[in-house]
């Protein structure tokens, strides 16, 4: 089996398994209501809104982008020793990449959003500093596929390739579900929130838990409704429900007929991978010069390893992760040392027809004790979930870190991959987790019942706005949800979970609600929409997660997509800004821009004000007016599509939201 197979990676509940596990309490009329803090001003403070970000660990070591992301947000943050005045942060979710899975919750959450936690913090316990509340994402309700349970139970498949991953994929390669959104709500939710009365005491720097999987809080002159939208793709019980099931039904069929295709594609990129991989270990074998190079690094991978088990036995009351995590580095760091005294021994043979046979065969042993150490750095993570800030985590994740950058020079060296096939792996590999999201949808789809149209969230969400307008009438409305009302990045534009969110919440939101902020798709963007006049709709996914998408309008794209431009047009865009993949900087740099919102509230105005943080070759900087591209009217024809640097978009009320250009 091929370790790029793309046979049934994902699984996700059905909504109404979403429903019935994780909706708090039963009684009819609850508020879900989160009792915060009033920020400083209540007329005037800031805000800042982010999604789609937990995937630090497919960037390889070093610096990710959700790190970069984060310290800019914290930096924009009215945290100690910041100059920020933000005192508040919604998340759009997607909160761990690939499937929510516990383990990854330290490094894909903890860690880069560190200065907003208390140091105490656990992954079992997480206090935030100020008010920091997401809602759940796709991600965050999935599971494993029998693709990915096979390669989590065979460590050395493809010998080599997990300590260069994040040179390969576009995503991290998982280990674990999400136990159908437990991790989230482990995290998050209070379960016992239905026995409170009133709002749920939301305390910065002792308790910070949530109400409900949805939920709202009025923060000084505004309401937020914070959804999810998971739940709400499903249409109502009027619907011809045998036609629902056969249109997904045809669907997969096309989707399935997709992921063989694909499957072949990366089986012929696996072989010339491996065809490659071998050709460098040969070359390397005749090479002295590289052999001692490589010689230095065997030696400090074997100092780092030893480095990691010490801190792991240093650990005070060890975890039984922490206990099997001891027990997987000893047997990363004997397997490592087997194949560098082989290599060693090859090294120096005085047999010159057999040595470079015999250095070849060493080679690809350390290669399979690497995928022994990545596997061993996965229960490392298990383990940093249970230990609080202090020396110990500190030497623990700093010699982690040593490990994982060890690896990745040692593959570097030893089986550097041709940056052309890289990329076409990075791309095929993109496009299956298109096709496995896809499938995962409209496989739910053809078991559709009534009871997956989520009616009490779509009720709760009319009485709590009809409640808002009713009491504080002045007040701002903002709702965050995980999936946009519109977007034009390609592989979710117009596809049946946006249209179907949009189909029911557009009636609750028009007229009512001045923001809707949302994620799933990994990009910038702002639209106004006709069907939505004095709405600002904001799509914000580009706050971490590694592969960030292109648009549909882009000219070149637009061409094999015109039905989807259609139907953005025909339900109401009439003007779209888009960045991420582009636009290319002033001075040439051409990195991707990752961003998040900072949003300023007054009694006049709500000003969104995207800001960038563009990845360069050697780090990242922050681009702000963030260059985006610009289709100021949708027409018939090609739309306009200029590079331009947006400063703010400013909401008014019973006003068209307007844009600031620098």
């Amino acid at each position: 089996m091929s370790v790029f197979s793309v046979t049934n990676w994902l699984t996700s509940p059905a909504d109404r398994d979403i429903i019935t596990r994780w909706t708090i309490g039963t009684d009819q009329g609850m508020s879900y209501a989160l009792d915060v803090p009033p920020p400083p001003d209540t007329d005037n403070w800031e805000f800042l809104a982010l999604g789609d970000t937990g995937d630090s660990d497919a960037a390889g070591p070093g610096i990710s982008p959700q790190d970069a992301v984060a310290q800019q947000m914290a930096a924009d943050a009215d945290l100690p020793d910041m100059p920020g005045r933000a005192s508040l942060v919604v998340h759009t979710g997607d909160i761990i990449y690939m499937t929510g899975e516990r383990r990854l919750y330290d490094r894909n959450f903890r860690q880069p959003y560190s200065a907003f936690l208390t140091p105490e913090s656990t992954v079992d316990d997480f206090v935030f500093r100020m008010p920091f509340l997401p809602v759940p994402g796709n991600h965050d309700y999935y599971d494993l596929g029998g693709w990915a349970r096979w390669l989590a139970r065979v460590p050395i498949l493809g010998a080599g390739l997990r300590a260069i991953a994040h040179q390969l994929f576009a995503f991290s390669l998982p280990e674990g579900g999400s136990e159908r959104g437990r991790a989230y709500m482990q995290a998050f939710v209070d379960a016992k929130a239905d026995t409170r009365e009133g709002p749920l005491l939301y305390q910065p720097g002792e308790r910070t838990r949530l109400p409900n999987r949805y939920y709202r809080f009025q923060r000084g002159n505004v309401d937020f409704f914070a959804l999810d939208s998971n739940t709400l793709d499903a249409p109502p019980p009027s619907v011809d429900q045998k036609q629902i099931r056969a249109d997904a039904a045809a669907r997969v069929e096309a989707l399935e007929t997709r992921s063989r295709a694909l499957d072949k594609e990366l089986r012929r990129g696996q072989m010339s991978l491996d065809r490659e991989r071998k050709a460098q270990r040969l070359e390397a074998a005749g090479d002295p010069e590289r052999r001692a190079q490589i010689t230095q690094r065997v030696g400090a991978v074997a100092a780092a390893i030893a480095k990691l088990l010490s801190a792991l036995r240093a650990v005070e009351s060890p975890s039984d992760a922490c206990q099997s995590a001891v027990d997987a580095v000893v047997v990363a760091e004997r397997r490592w040392s087997e194949g560098a005294e082989d290599f060693l021994a090859a090294d120096a043979s005085t047999d010159a027809d057999g040595r470079e046979e015999a250095v070849g065969a060493a080679l690809r042993a350390l290669e399979e004790a690497s995928d022994e150490g990545c596997t061993a750095l996965r229960a490392v993570e298990a383990c940093l979930t249970s230990l609080p800030e202090g020396t110990a985590r500190a030497q623990l994740l700093g010699a982690r870190g040593e490990v994982e950058t060890g690896f990745d020079s040692w593959a570097d060296l030893v089986t550097p991959t041709p940056p052309e096939l890289s990329a076409r792996l990075h791309r095929l590999s993109e496009e299956a987790l298109d096709v496995q999201r896809e499938l995962t949808l409209e496989r739910r789809r053809t078991h559709y019942r009534p009871e997956d149209h989520d009616a009490a969230q779509l009720r709760w969400l009319e009485e709590s706005l009809a409640q808002s307008e009713r009491e504080r009438p002045d007040a701002w409305r903002v709702v965050y949800l995980h999936h946009p009302l519109y977007t034009t990045i390609s592989n979710h534009c117009e596809r049946p979970d946006v249209q179907a969110v949009r189909e029911n919440l557009l009636g609750l939101l028009k007229d009512r609600v001045h923001l809707v902020i949302t994620g799933h798709s990994h990009a910038f963007e702002w639209f106004r929409s006709s069907l939505l006049p004095h709405t600002g709709l904001f799509v914000t996914g580009g706050g971490g997660q590694i592969s960030l998408r292109p648009s549909l309008l882009e000219p070149r794209r637009l061409q094999r997509h015109p039905h989807y431009y259609s139907a953005l047009r025909e339900n109401g865009v009439e003007e779209c800004a888009m960045g991420g993949r582009g636009p290319v900087a002033e001075d040439g740099e051409a990195g991707s821009v990752y961003h998040y919102l900072r949003i300023e509230v007054t009694p006049d105005a709500l000003v969104v004000r995207p800001v960038g943080v563009r990845r360069l070759a050697t780090g990242y900087r922050r681009e702000e007016p963030m260059p985006v591209y610009h289709a100021a009217h949708l027409p018939p024809a090609r739309p306009p599509w200029k590079p331009r640097r947006l400063v703010r978009v400013e909401v008014r009320r019973n006003q068209p939201p307007r844009a600031e250009w620098a």
